[in-house]
């Protein structure tokens, strides 16, 4: 089986035993070990094709975890005392659900090859039969287009604006990922665009970043790769993060000291989302994050299956409301700092627009119009470092 990854060096390892000693017994922080199964259990969930991870035993202490499939791979290395060299492949999840209820103390295995493997931590003993599985996990990334450096901090507050956009399995390829690339023109940037349709979330990280080097090229990267960056960049918050990309391959990397995720890219051409984005706003509204989040989470009680809310500005007032004909209704009434010229009213999906507000990190909203029958542009107070914006589509009431 062949499993895409990558790094500055092609690493080979086979888990025949002729490749390494018949022995291999090692000491692992249990920690340490769960921290490691932790790390590559996207990979492992991902997984159709197998169920396995393979430990890879390099000398010097050195040992490398990694498991994958035909989209996502990825591999960590960490610390640990042993002897004998060579690797070997275990059931993962199994493995991982062991490690998880054990106490957090050292764990021994011995690796008797090419069969078992017995892992004892306390009063307590396992043994797990190692996967007959004769085929080699090569890493290999192609030649990438665009190579960014970044803080990790900078890289988990730029992916929480836009995650949650992003669906599974939805028949709509492009609402399946988000798309990355870099903007070298004027102000260094990278951006994300990511869209369900009816709501979109365009997201430029302007601070911290250093394009290494780009061709232009942009990427659809999917969910699970998407949640695997937020992971990875919470843990190395402080740590650079290296970002790679490739728009003719289809590959897209994140790479830290001691970990790497490789993932395949989803095909397709990008709809031309800028058509959606008003060119001029004609009116605009500031309202409180808080009291309209509030107001809209108690009128939703009242909705129908379609979850439609209507917003009416009339002079000082926003009113609120949502009803099932004939069964019931709700309103809210929300005092405006700033009256409108004249009354207007729209509707939107409840849901879909909660959705963004609770994606807000902020204490008031502006919501700005071209045409009441179009997208509205919804703004928040930007983080620093942070350009974001997100529109969404009204509906009927």
């Amino acid at each position: 089986m062949l499993m895409l990854a990558g790094s500055r060096t092609a690493l080979l390892y086979s888990s025949d035993a002729s490749q390494g000693s018949e022995v291999i017994e090692a000491t692992f922080d249990r920690d340490v070990l769960a921290q490691a199964l932790t790390s590559v259990a996207a990979a492992l969930s991902d997984n159709t094709e197998v169920d396995w991870v393979e430990l890879a035993f390099l000398g010097e202490n050195r040992v490398q975890m990694s498991t994958g499939s035909l989209n996502l791979s990825i591999r960590y290395n960490f610390v640990g005392s042993y002897s004998g060299r060579g690797s070997i492949k275990v059931n993962g999840r199994q493995l991982a659900d062991y490690v998880k209820q054990l106490p957090s103390v050292s764990v021994h295995i011995t690796a008797q090859l090419p069969s078992q493997l017995t892992l004892k931590c306390g009063r307590s003993t396992a043994r797990m039969q190692l996967v007959q599985d004769a085929s080699q996990t090569s890493f290999f990334l192609p030649e990438v287009g665009t190579e960014i450096l970044a803080k990790g901090e900078a890289v988990e507050r730029w992916v929480n604006t836009f995650k949650d956009f992003v669906t599974v399995d939805d028949t709509r390829f492009y609402a399946n990922g988000a798309l990355f690339c870099a903007e070298k023109d004027g102000q260094t940037a990278i951006s994300a665009v990511a869209s369900d349709a009816l709501r979109l979330a365009k997201s430029r990280l302007l601070d911290g970043i250093q394009i290494e080097k780009t061709d232009q090229g942009a990427v659809l990267v999917p969910k699970r790769a998407l949640d695997e960056i937020k992971r990875v960049c919470g843990v190395a918050n402080g740590a650079d993060v290296r970002m790679k990309w490739s728009q003719e391959s289809q590959i897209f990397a994140l790479e830290t000291d001691n970990y790497l995720m490789v993932t395949k890219c989803i095909a397709g051409k990008y709809p031309p989302y800028a058509s959606a984005i008003p060119r001029e706003i004609r009116r605009s509204v500031s309202l409180d994050v808080r009291s309209l989040l509030e107001s809209t989470r108690r009128v939703m009680l009242f909705a129908d299956k379609n979850r439609i809310i209507r917003l009416s500005f009339d002079g000082p007032t926003l009113d609120v409301q949502s009803a099932t004909p004939g069964q019931k209704e709700g309103e809210d009434i929300i005092e405006l700092e700033t009256p409108t010229a004249q009354p207007f009213s729209v509707n939107y999906n409840g849901s879909l627009l909660t959705g963004i507000l609770t994606v807000l990190d902020s204490g008031t909203v502006e919501f700005g119009w071209e045409d009441t029958n179009r997208p509205v542009r919804i703004v928040g107070d930007q983080e620093k470092g942070l350009d974001v914006f997100y529109l969404l589509v009204p509906t009927r009431f």
